[in-house]
């Protein structure tokens, strides 16, 4: 017969193989948990961001006004101005979030490379320079660092040259098709 010092032993035993078994599948959970927020995360950002981009492109008025404000703020009455710094700071808004949880680690290096070019890209607007210049709401120093230094960088090369004329013009220049 087995004694009962056996059977005690042979629990705790079995049990320390039930916490290590437990342990694990909670580590497992915990991974695909965090792994499932950040693509909620990632989901949420770019939906914001969509809905902007969405709303110029698919209103004609929107996008008259838009495309004159970053293009030459100064022709803009002053209640035009106002709408269009409310525009940019959802833009700015948007990226400063963005980079915020890029940083965290909850956004892909992928996607915010993806996006840091479309920052620099509206960056190489005088309209947008300008509403950058003349904010008058503050945004985290990081991210005022960062537009900061590519303001100061000036080198909006990501495909810039291509997307401006064909914009402005509707048309790619020859030097630029032939690269």
């Amino acid at each position: 017969m087995i004694s009962l010092e056996t059977l005690s032993q042979l629990g705790e035993f079995i049990g320390g193989f039930g916490v290590i078994f437990t342990l694990i599948y909670l580590a497992i959970q915990l991974r695909s948990n965090t792994s499932s927020q950040r693509a909620d995360m990632t989901a949420r950002i770019l939906e914001r961001v969509s809905a902007q981009q969405r709303f110029m492109g698919s209103d004609a008025q929107a996008n008259k006004f838009f495309m004159s404000s970053i293009l030459d703020p100064s022709k803009l009455s002053v209640e035009e101005r106002s709408r269009f710094m409310w525009i940019m700071y959802e833009f700015f808004g948007s990226m400063e979030f963005l980079m915020q949880q890029h940083e965290a680690g909850n956004i892909d290096e992928t996607v915010w490379l993806r996006w840091s070019h479309t920052l620099d890209y509206w960056l190489s607007f005088p309209g947008v320079k300008a509403s950058w210049m003349g904010r008058a709401t503050p945004f985290t120093d990081s991210f005022t660092e960062l537009v900061e230094l590519r303001l100061m960088k000036d080198d909006f090369s990501f495909n810039t040259a291509n997307s401006r004329s064909f914009m402005l013009t509707g048309t790619i220049s020859q030097s630029e098709k032939a690269e």
